[in-house]
Order: C-alpha cells, then sequence, then structure tokens
C-alpha cells in the first residue's frame, strides 16, 4: 500500500512539474503581450514600457523568467500587474468566496444524482425512468447561461427579490440572522445551476453503470439465491458500481476554479473563475500562471484522494 502511494505521489509531483512548464511557455508564447504600447493612453509612453519591461522581468530570457515567477510565487512575492497587489492575497480572498458556492452546488450534485440514478436503473422502463432521462437530457440540452436568465427572470418576477451579487445592496446589518440568511438566499440560485447541469450528467451515468453491474452473472446469481433486492442492489451491485465515481470525485476539485466562470459572470459574484477570466482579458499574467498552477494541483490532490479512495472501495488494491 505505502508503494502504492509513494509511487502515485512522485508521478504527480513530476507530472506538476511538466504542467507548470508548459502552462508557462504557452502563456508567453501566445500572440501579443500586457507590455504593448496602448494607442488610446497618452502616457503609456515608450520609456514607461522599458521600465515596465524591466520591472517585471520581461527583458530577461524565458528560462530565467520561468524560475523568477514559480521563486517568486512559492515565496509570496508574486504580483499582478494590473493593480500591484500580491497575487497570492488576490486568489485567496476570491477563493473565500468561491468555496461556499463549490461546495453547496457540489452537495447538491451527489446527494440527488446518485438516488435519481440508481433508482432510474431499477425501474428501468418505468414513468420514473422515462422521466427523469427526459429531464436530464433537456438539462443537458439547455445553454447554461440561457436557463440562468431564465431563473433569474422567474425569481424576481414572482418573488420580486434581488438575486444578484453576493449580498442586497443597502441592506441594513441588524443583528447577524439577517444578513447571514441574505447570503444564503444570493448563494441559492447560483448553487442551483452549478448543479442543474451535474445532476443531469451524472445521474444518467450513475444509471447506466448500474444497469452495466446489474447484468453481471454475480448478481444474477444472488438473485437466484433468494437474497432480499435491497441487498442485492445497494450491496453487492452499488460497491462495485461506485468504482468509475471514484476517479470522478476526484476530478471534482478543479470545478472550484474553473466550473463557475459562467454564473459567476451572469451572478456577478466575486469568485475564482470571474477573477481568471477578468486576468485573461487583462494580460495579467502572474495570475493567469498562478490560477493555473493551483488548478493543476487541485488536479492531483484529486486524483490522490481517489488512489486513496480506491484502496476503500477496492480491497485488489490494498492486497
Amino acid at each position: 500500500m505505502l508503494a502504492f502511494l509513494g509511487r502515485s505521489l512522485i508521478q504527480k509531483i513530476i507530472t506538476l512539474f511538466f504542467v507548470s512548464v508548459i502552462s508557462f511557455l504557452i502563456i508567453y508564447l501566445a500572440p501579443g503581450e500586457p507590455s504593448q504600447i496602448d494607442p488610446l493612453n497618452p502616457k503609456f509612453t515608450q520609456e514607461v514600457l522599458e521600465r515596465f519591461r524591466k520591472e517585471f522581468h520581461l527583458d530577461e530570457p524565458l528560462y530565467k523568467q520561468y524560475y523568477i515567477f514559480y521563486r517568486d510565487l512559492l515565496t509570496g512575492k508574486s504580483v499582478s500587474w494590473k493593480d500591484n497587489r500580491p497575487v497570492l492575497r488576490k486568489i485567496y480572498e476570491r477563493f473565500l468566496n468561491s468555496l461556499p458556492l463549490f461546495i453547496l452546488g457540489t452537495l447538491i450534485t451527489w446527494t440527488l444524482s446518485f438516488p435519481v440514478g440508481i433508482h432510474a436503473a431499477i425501474r428501468r422502463g418505468s414513468f420514473y425512468d422515462r422521466s427523469t432521462t427526459f429531464l436530464a437530457y433537456l438539462l443537458i440540452s439547455i445553454p447554461g447561461f440561457f436557463f440562468a436568465y431564465m431563473l433569474i427572470i422567474f425569481v424576481v418576477t414572482q418573488f420580486h427579490v434581488p438575486v444578484i451579487g453576493m449580498e442586497t445592496f443597502g441592506l441594513s446589518p441588524r443583528g447577524l440572522f439577517i444578513p447571514l440568511m441574505d447570503r444564503v438566499w444570493h448563494l441559492l440560485l447560483p448553487s442551483i445551476l452549478f448543479a442543474a447541469g451535474g445532476i443531469a450528467v451524472l445521474s444518467r451515468y450513475v444509471r447506466n453503470q448500474m444497469l452495466e453491474v446489474e447484468s453481471q452473472d454475480y448478481v444474477r446469481t444472488a438473485k437466484a439465491k433468494g437474497l432480499p433486492p435491497d441487498k442485492v442492489h445497494y450491496k453487492h451491485a452499488l460497491r462495485n458500481a461506485l468504482l468509475p465515481f471514484v476517479t470522478m470525485f476526484g476530478l471534482v476539485l478543479p470545478g472550484l476554479i474553473g466550473g463557475s466562470v459562467i454564473i459567476e459572470s451572469i451572478f456577478s459574484w466575486p469568485g475564482m473563475g470571474r477573477m481568471a477570466y477578468e486576468a485573461i482579458l487583462a494580460r495579467d499574467y502572474p495570475v493567469i500562471l498562478t490560477v493555473n498552477f493551483i488548478s493543476a494541483i487541485l488536479v492531483l490532490v484529486g486524483t490522490f484522494i481517489s488512489d486513496l479512495l480506491y484502496m476503500v472501495v477496492d480491497p485488489r488494491i490494498r492486497l
């Protein structure tokens, strides 16, 4: 077991190094650069350009820029080119905003997907199965931004409550309960939209995986022996059907950054996805590279958690 975890950890560290190199090259070899002169800004002269390039080491060779960037990142000295603020502090502030949205959306997705998919597989061909299949394909087909705007229009016109931003503008912060409930209300709609597409896809995947396992010989043998249906479905079939979802669970973490860009933009939610999008438009390379590096770390941490969960679900790995 320790050898398995050791090999996995070494592979992920090597992978992270190559990801950092490739992402750095892609960003810096892309057309254009942030030091280009803006013809509409008379204050941005050639002297300012040269000072900018020297201050942020853009006049150095590419390999040296790579070393300087990751040295400053790991020591906490990396700053944003847009506002000269520390990059890690900016990301931490946005991370705190994205975390509740990510946690609630993920909980809704995984809590609803499994019961819906399992019962659809057990009742294959029934009205419940056909209804959930229709709703799943409907949610998959509707563009996320269109669904978001329709939901916003419905809530605002029917309930006459604000839904944009993290809190109601002008709300008097009397006590702790009212601001807390206001924050929860503003969190609810984005979380539902965050989870809607995931429920549709994951429930279909759960259904198909359960149907595949239910058709195996050992499941038919368990049924032929007269075991109770619940024991056959939930003890013998479900545990073996969970193996692919262990891998999927490890890939959930990167959604903390990239999975909420559209939702955060529509709801004016100041999260990490929106910050990354704004950094790309502003060519703020330190923020872009740091977000990309953190995304790679989240992927590798997620897959490492998947390795640990594999040993829980599948005893053969422990052996």
